[in-house]
């Protein structure tokens, strides 16, 4: 599933364009603005923004944030609808309770509280058919509760070999359970009962979980989530109900120093400091000359294409499988309300549930507010959001066609508001693991003067990106100015 990056030619062609650039602001004809900073932040998404705060505010360090959007959150998408005003995340759901996260929002004014959902009847559809899934059996509550605790306490075991950093991952010799598929892990532990909430929770950007390495499915559906469902630990939302207003008070405590609808053009990286050519969207460029750089985007190959990397870099990048996970609002006189319409093969009945969609699939209509379903979509690394949108309309017709909904009166899906989710959950196969690889991945933190945050580098949950920053990115990368 990864993608290889084989950039020689064009690393190249950078290293050309880049002696040019510094010919020409060496020589002071510069056509473009000069800028100094001590960090410059590539992504302002949940780690690259908390990242910046602290930076400037907790250890005055000067930064800028060069984000290609038009605001912070990365994840965090929030819809207002046009009629009531009322606001729908359908993007970051919610906040899981972790580390220093609460007094994160407290210094930010912004005041929690737990999620309350709307009440939804589930159906059960095979959306390559449109077909309900008559006489399937969803897992009784008692045995999913009962899967859960046995399930949070073998994560325990090796909580702290991938929360909230991969630091103490073995070399060599890694866990048995960590190197299974899902599905073996399941089926030797008996935990049949937890996969469709697994999946449905935050499974959905893996594809189909029962195929991939338990590692990575507990870093989606972890200890720390586990938790929350188990009563053990809070989950928030802003008492606002709009996740967003967190980095809106970001952005304007940052000010000046974020670079909105931006992105890097070029870029020369050497062991004592960094320069970032950055054009934003209406052609205007700046060069950012700073002792340290901060990617917190996701290691796609198009989110690296423009740094000047080095062979080693290119062997470690090139590793990676990458997941695509699309999100958007759908709306549509004929999608059910008060619905969540969730999709399953038809394999699943009556009650095996480690049958899953295949990758692409859509994952469920639901239910929001108003005339509000929020649309789930799990691609493959070269899908786009076209494509995704494409796959959604399918399987709402097939539904329609089935009768599962009413008649669409040849009406199609509108989507006023949808997002990709490009890089969500990198991951490695075992061969990789067991020979260093995050070791390997971990020896890149300073070379070149660069650092990295982001979900490549940790759970991708907001506060456990936090904890992570806190406890090893943010030491480590001060630990160089000295």
């Amino acid at each position: 599933m990864h993608t290889p990056y084989g950039l020689y030619v064009v690393v190249l062609s950078f290293f050309v364009q880049i002696q040019h650039v510094a010919s020409v602001t060496s020589s002071g004809n510069a056509t473009y603005a000069i800028i100094e900073k001590d960090v410059v932040i590539i992504g302002g998404g949940a780690s690259g923004a908390h990242a910046a705060v602290r930076l400037r505010e907790d250890y005055g360090k000067s930064i800028v944030i060069v984000e290609k959007q038009e605001d912070l959150g990365g994840h965090v998408e929030t819809y207002i609808d046009p009629v009531s005003g009322n606001p729908y995340d359908y993007g970051v759901n919610s906040y899981t309770e972790y580390g220093g996260a609460e007094e994160f929002f407290t210094r930010f004014n912004i005041s929690l509280q737990t999620p309350v959902r709307p009440t939804l009847t589930t159906t059960y559809a095979d959306f390559q058919t449109g077909e309900v899934l008559d006489g399937y059996e969803a897992p009784p509550s008692a045995n999913v509760t009962a899967g859960l605790q046995k399930y949070l306490e073998i994560c325990e075991q090796y909580e702290d070999l991938i929360l909230p950093s991969y630091v103490n991952f073995p070399e060599t010799n890694a866990p048995e359970d960590l190197l299974l598929s899902f599905g073996e892990f399941v089926t030797k532990y008996g935990l049949e009962a937890i996969v469709p909430r697994v999946f449905q929770v935050t499974g959905l950007g893996l594809g189909n979980i029962v195929d991939e390495l338990t590692l990575y499915v507990m870093q989606a559906f972890g200890a720390p989530i586990v938790r929350t469902f188990l009563g053990q630990k809070n989950s928030w939302v802003p008492t606002t109900k709009r996740n967003q207003d967190l980095y809106d008070n970001i952005a304007a405590l940052l000010g000046n120093d974020v670079l909105f609808r931006s992105t890097v053009v070029e870029s020369q990286r050497t062991n004592d400091s960094v320069q970032v050519l950055v054009q934003d969207s209406e052609g205007k460029k700046t060069l950012i000359k700073a002792k340290r750089l901060l990617i917190s985007s996701s290691p796609t190959a198009e989110n690296l294409a423009t740094f000047d990397l080095d062979q080693t870099e290119q062997d470690i990048f090139a590793t990676w499988g990458i997941g695509a996970v699309f999100a958007g609002i759908a709306n549509h006189p004929s999608l059910p309300v008060n619905y969540s319409i969730v999709n399953y093969p038809s394999s699943v009945v009556p009650d095996n549930w480690l049958e899953l969609p295949q990758t692409p699939f859509i994952g469920r209509f639901e239910y929001l507010g108003d005339s509000n379903f929020r649309v789930l979509a799990t691609g493959t690394d070269h899908y786009d959001e076209k494509q995704a949108q494409a796959l959604a309309q399918a399987a709402f017709e097939k539904l329609a066609a089935a009768g599962t909904v009413a008649d669409t009166q040849s009406q199609p899906l509108e989507f006023p508001a949808f997002a990709a989710h490009i890089g969500i959950h990198p991951h490695v196969p075992v061969e990789k693991l067991q020979s260093g690889f995050y070791k390997q991945l971990y020896a890149l933190q300073g070379r070149r003067s660069t650092f990295y945050t982001g979900g490549a580098w940790a759970a991708d949950f907001t506060t456990i990106l936090w904890e992570y920053n806190n406890q090893y990115l943010l030491p480590k990368l001060l630990e160089s100015f000295v």
